[in-house]
């Protein structure tokens, strides 16, 4: 499916349901093993420092992924007992019907689905029957069916990202309708999520943008965010014309930077925002310049067609 001509058409459940009836996978941000490191590290610091609930292994017990869509993220999820005690305890979720039976029928099947490998993201021929016991649901983020103090974790990569894509004149002046979504988004999760439960968020967005929805009154986290990066392959002009006469492509690697953000609820009071000229940042003492940064490592002139790059803009 072509890339939409706005990124507007990211906030309709029908782009992403005529999406998924013809693509068998796209990963943003990296495939899980890009980003699996840096959640397991995070997870062992806390509970090697007493500030986790839960034993060494396993600790969640009811796991809540949001937003999958055709990404392997969430079957990696289930299966990663550093994050989820058993599959059956992951409940994967996306607002796309078609999508979520596709990946429920895989999954029946022990497969990870039609495409892996093309996704980044292992073998084609992979299969694990302890994929047929997580479960599916169609489910709406700003909208989610689960009871207040539920869930133990919450992964999403890139979801939380799509209410952003209409985010206003520039970063420092949202409209309206995008500040609401979001904070629709981060009630819900604090809703849901059980007191200690954790949020974990990957993300285009960097972290002097991204901690002011986080931070506000309302919500009792406090938040620790990481830069992860990987090394992809994008399609872009060659130096030279091809024998016909025509622009050449080629294909070309660049080093992209991606952030996490872990919330744990429960850290602060909700009546008063979080200051970070007071208390720091979560990985560290505050830079001065609060500058985030991403490093493309290529002409962004040559990105124009690499959906990632056109997201990234639009946030």
């Amino acid at each position: 499916m072509e890339i939409p001509e706005n990124t507007t058409e990211y906030l309709s459940p029908t782009y992403w349901n005529e999406r998924f009836k013809v693509e068998d996978a796209y990963e943003w941000l990296g495939s899980y093993e890009c980003f699996a490191p840096e959640l397991r590290q995070y997870l062992r610091e806390e509970r090697q420092s007493g500030d986790a609930p839960g034993p060494s292994l396993g600790s969640f017990d009811r796991v809540l992924v949001v937003g999958n869509g055709n990404s392997r993220m969430g079957q990696r999820v289930a299966l990663d007992r550093e994050l989820v005690s058993e599959p059956e305890a992951c409940c994967i979720t996306d607002i796309a019907p078609v999508v979520v039976d596709k990946s429920r029928e895989n999954a029946r099947l022990g497969r990870f689905g039609a495409g892996a490998a093309a996704a980044g993201d292992g073998k084609d021929e992979e299969a694990d029957p302890r994929l047929a016991r997580a479960s599916w649901a169609v489910c709406d983020m700003l909208n989610m069916p689960f009871r207040s103090h539920s869930i133990d974790l919450i992964i999403e990569k890139g979801a939380m990202d799509v209410l952003e894509v209409d985010r206003g004149k520039d970063p420092w002046h949202p409209n309206e309708r995008t500040t609401e979504r979001m904070h629709r988004w981060l009630a819900e999760c604090h809703r849901i999520l059980a007191p200690g439960g954790l949020l974990i968020s990957l993300s285009f967005a960097q972290p002097h943008f991204r901690r002011l929805a986080f931070d506000a009154k309302g919500y009792s986290w406090i938040v620790r965010d990481l830069a992860y990066t990987t090394e992809e392959s994008y399609t872009a002009a060659a130096d030279s014309d091809s024998a016909e006469g025509a622009p050449a492509l080629a294909k070309v690697k660049g080093i992209w930077e991606y952030f996490i953000y872990f919330a744990r609820k429960g850290e602060r009071d909700p009546d008063r925002a979080y200051s970070r000229r007071e208390a720091g940042r979560g990985n560290g003492e505050d830079d001065g310049d609060g500058a985030g940064r991403w490093a493309l490592g290529v002409d962004e002139e040559d990105l124009e067609d690499r959906e990632d790059f056109l997201m990234q803009m639009g946030l």
